[in-house]
This record gives C-alpha cells, structure tokens and sequence, in this order.
C-alpha cells in the first residue's frame, strides 16, 4: 500500500479511543474533551486558539465552530476543577494571551486507557519499522500482533485493513542511531500535521519553512525527510530535508498539504541514496567489474534495486547494469571502485569519468 493509499483511507490513527470507557458516557461532546486533552497533553508548547481548534477538527468527522470551541473549553474548565477536588492535586487550563492554551502541569493527562494515542502511534511507529522484514515470517507475525492489539483496544470503523508502512524507510542490515526530532515528525505523518520548521541548508542559510512530511529515510547513518515546503517558491516544493540541519520544531498554522503526485514507494525508485531528481529521465548505465574479488559482493548486494548482473564465458568480467538518476551519488559510486570498473554507457558518463580521471591524474603532477 503506498502512503498516498494510506492518506487516503480511513485507518486506524485517524480513529479515537472508546469515549464511553474514557469519560463514563458517550457522545460529541465527551469525544471532543478527550481529543482536546491528548492535545494538550502531548504538545511542545502552548497552543494558539486557531491551532488548537484546526488540530481538533482534524479528528473529527463534524467539524466544529468557535461557539462549541468555547463551550468545550470550559467544559474541560470544570473537567478539570473535579479532577482537582478529587485528587487534591490543583491542576487548570491556561490561556495566555498571545502564547495559547496548556496545562498548569507538564505532561498532565486527564483521560487515560489501556493502550492512549501515543501507545497506538508507537506501535504503527514499530510495525513500520518491521517493514525492513516484509516478505518473511518475522513481519507477517509482527503484523498480526500489533492489529490485533490496536482491534482491541480501540474502537476501529474499518477492520481488516493493513496497517501503514512505508512511512519510515531504512537502508537494511544498517545500525540506526535516532535523532531528536523523529518523534514529532512521525506524529506528524500520522496525524496530518503541518510543522513549522527552523532549517539550515547546505549553504548555511537559515529560514523558517512549514513542511508537510510524508516519509522519513535513512541513508549513511543519517536521518532525511520528505515533505511539501508550503514557504518553497520552486514549482517543486516536495523535497528532501536533512534532519540534523533542523533547529528547532513547533505547530504550524497552515493546514496539512497532501501532494497529488507524490507515492512513497516510487519517490526514491530511481536514486541511489536520498538524491531524487525531478522531472529527469534515469539514465541506463552499463559498467564492467574486471576484479573478481568484487563479484561476489557485487552479485549479492546489488548496488541499486534495478541491477542485473551477467558473468563473461571466462568469468574475469562482471557486467552489470542499472536504471537511475545521473547525480554526484551516482559518480562518487564509480569512483569509489577506482581501476576495478569500466563504464560502457552511456557515453555522456563515461566522458564524465573519463574527465574526472585526468583531473586527478594532473593532481599527482
């Protein structure tokens, strides 16, 4: 299932928590609270009316005004007054001007389950990342639980769909090392967030962008993410951003962006690495491998997913080829094998490798 299909369905995350279990009765309203607190009770930083009733009415199938906004509010007013009386533990909800709602306690949570939102995304989180096992028992096992466990715990409207993956892609057999701002943006796929991002670019400028992701990767132990730069001014504003060049991370306050013609699972298709190029043709490469040593290697870990390999009758000489974008990745790839390699076409690159061996030749001079 691609992420656009994904998108596109009314699954899992998008569908709350048994209201009656949480509240003691069910309906809107009751429903609505429930929302309201895990918003609040997850957030970064104080939440600006606006936003705050945005992310609501992402949730819900009706959507709400600012008249029920208001009553909600200080439904959860006296919400939280009982709570307080009961426990003893003065606990409200404040509302600064200019900043925004949040909690008098941090990380307060008013309405708790078995198995909360944040439980639920981490599973999704988890089963995505089991994906690298797709095809194998492991995954299809892994699979099972996770539905089974999200069936019955939550109330679900539609059974029997798979679960998302793609959502995370990692280069296998790899060991990852997580980055700092990996939670959020997850929360932010799932729940169609849009993020109002702090970034610095490969030339060292420093802008706020707001960015829709749709798909983290990692690639050479490094974090990137996919998403629509809504601040972009280039007639393609889905790209890739590195994660270590972000700053900092808060709620934008422009709605989530879903780009038309964007599929997860063929962004990448022709790239080596994170490089995807657009509105370009991949380019047919034919290159011959004369050290044997690599064959082996090369064989059975193929160097892009499009790779056939083919043996010469004396079996001194490995072909292979492969369909992908021409970028550095791809000439830093050549490179790498120095003399043991030979491109055979397009003759376009094997000009380029020819000219980037005289440069290191003159080097040694």
């Amino acid at each position: 299932m691609s992420l656009y299909s994904f998108y596109n369905l009314k699954i899992y995350f998008k569908n709350m928590p048994n209201i009656k279990n949480l509240t003691g009765k069910s309906g809107a309203s009751a429903e609505r609270l429930v929302i309201m607190d895990e918003i609040l009770s997850k957030s970064y930083s104080a939440i600006t009316p606006d936003v705050f009733l945005r992310q609501i009415n992402r949730k819900l199938k009706i959507k709400i005004g600012d008249s029920l906004f208001n009553n909600d509010i200080r439904d959860l007013r006296k919400k939280l007054e009982e709570y307080s009386r009961t426990n003893g533990i003065e606990v409200f909800l404040i509302n600064k001007r200019n900043i925004g709602y949040y909690y008098s306690i941090k990380d307060f949570k008013l309405y708790n389950n078995n198995i909360d939102e944040d439980d639920k995304n981490l599973l999704l989180y988890a089963n995505s990342l089991f994906y690298v096992f797709s095809g194998t028992p492991l995954y299809q096992k892994f699979n099972t639980v996770v539905k089974r466990l999200i069936d019955e715990s939550i109330t679900i409207e539609k059974k029997n769909e798979d679960l998302p993956k793609n959502i995370v892609q990692i280069d296998k057999g790899i060991h990852l090392k997580s980055k700092e701002w990996l939670p959020q943006i997850l929360d932010a796929i799932l729940q169609r967030q849009c993020l109002e991002v702090l970034y610095t670019n490969a030339k060292k400028i420093t802008q706020t962008k707001h960015l829709s992701p749709y798909v983290i990767k990692q690639y050479n132990n490094k974090w990137h993410m996919v998403a629509y730069d809504h601040t972009s001014s280039r007639p393609e504003k889905t790209n890739v951003f590195l994660l270590d060049s972000i700053n900092s991370i808060d709620h934008s306050n422009k709605d989530y962006h879903v780009d038309e013609s964007f599929n997860a699972e063929d962004y990448f298709k022709y790239s080596i690495g994170i490089w995807q190029v657009h509105n370009a043709k991949p380019i047919k490469v034919a290159m011959e491998i004369s050290d044997s040593d690599l064959f082996d290697g090369i064989i059975n870990n193929p160097i892009h997913h499009s790779q056939t390999s083919t043996l010469n009758k004396t079996k001194k000489k490995l072909k292979i080829n492969i369909e992908v974008y021409e970028t550095p990745e791809l000439m830093s790839l050549i490179n790498s094998y120095g003399s043991s390699v030979k491109v055979l076409e397009p003759k376009s690159l094997m000009d380029k490798v020819k000219e980037n061996a005289k440069k290191l030749i003159l080097l040694y001079k």
